[in-house]
């Protein structure tokens, strides 16, 4: 995976986003205060904290020693392995403190709580405005914070693009192409520990006999390990499992979504598509689903040709909205 030093939004908008892929940020958060006090002392960083937290509550996911951190189903896939509550950051930073002194301690995830809300002081003081303030996106950039001890989130994806910045403790991010999907054993898509589909394998000791083709995709994988002021950029659609070991562990990221091209909101997103596809095409004997994926490739996925340059512009109809980049 590459890795760049000395970020700018230049570097960042003209050559790691076009890239499309994974990038490690080394101290591009270097100078902000929380990690700072992160690298000075757990103390020094949880004090920061509870001077910042404004009371609103987070979800907090809490599991049991025996789940060693990993975010899952429950056995039979009838719920999920931890119990959602809604506390104050502060409550959750006592808490960490005091598992802290735990042999086998039990596991506390603070997970994408948007920090204007439950941390505004630390969203004032510790900012990338100098990186994205320059994006053409769709909404605006909301940070978020990820506070814990050893959680494992299962690779998954997300459907934006991100930046995802460690102010505490170590994270372990290994990737995987779009490609993968195939060889990762996604879960149902439907219903899910995270907001989007995981993969079933277990990355510390994965069940080669279950989930075989899992190994190809291990040749595949990308690592990289982050610590405080470090930084990754993810492209959209990466898979992604994330690890933390530190009794303290905190991240912030920035999803966005660049702005359509022919500025228009679409009235679907492209997972909502691909349901509504799988809905529509999937029971279709194989050849006619192998035609509707020529279509498809022709009329959606082909960027090197406009499918309606040859028609007048006032009869192109639901093509006007198919261009070419």
């Amino acid at each position: 995976m590459r890795a760049y030093t000395h970020v700018d939004a230049a570097l960042l908008h003209g050559e790691i986003v076009p890239r499309a892929a994974p990038a490690v940020l080394r101290g591009v958060a270097a100078g902000w205060p929380a990690v700072q006090r992160a690298r000075a002392s757990p103390e020094a960083i949880c004090a920061y904290l509870l001077a910042c937290d404004s009371g609103q509550q987070v979800d907090a996911l809490l599991l049991p020693p025996g789940e060693k951190g990993r975010l899952f189903y429950a056995p039979g896939m009838d719920g999920f392995n931890f119990a959602r509550r809604r506390l104050p950051v502060a409550q959750v930073i006592e808490q960490l403190a005091r598992y802290s002194q735990f042999a086998d301690p039990p596991s506390v995830a603070v997970q994408s709580a948007p920090i204007d809300a439950c941390l505004p002081r630390f969203g004032r003081e510790n900012r990338l405005d100098g990186l994205l303030g320059g994006l053409d996106t769709a909404e605006n950039i909301a940070a978020r914070i990820w506070i814990g001890n050893a959680i494992v989130t299962p690779a998954h994806f997300d459907e934006s693009d991100n930046i995802a910045c460690v102010v505490a403790g170590r994270r372990r991010f290994t990737l995987f192409p779009p490609e993968q999907v195939g060889n990762l054993y996604i879960g149902p898509l439907d219903y899910a520990p995270t907001p989007t589909p995981i993969s079933m394998v277990d990355f510390s000791a994965p069940d080669l006999a279950r989930f075989p083709r899992f190994a190809l995709a291990l040749e595949a994988a990308l690592v990289a390990d982050l610590g405080p002021g470090d930084a990754i950029y993810i492209p959209p659609l990466w898979w992604h499992h994330v690890q933390s070991s530190a009794p303290l562990s905190i991240l912030v990221n920035y999803w966005w979504k660049p702005r359509p091209q022919q500025g228009e909101v679409p009235r679907h997103t492209p997972m909502q598509a691909m349901t509504i596809a799988m809905d529509a095409l999937r029971a279709l004997p194989p050849a006619q689903r192998q035609a509707w994926a020529a279509l498809f490739g022709h009329y959606v996925f082909d960027a090197g040709a406009d499918p309606a340059a040859h028609i007048p512009a006032h009869r192109k109809g639901v093509l006007t909205k198919v261009r070419p980049p």
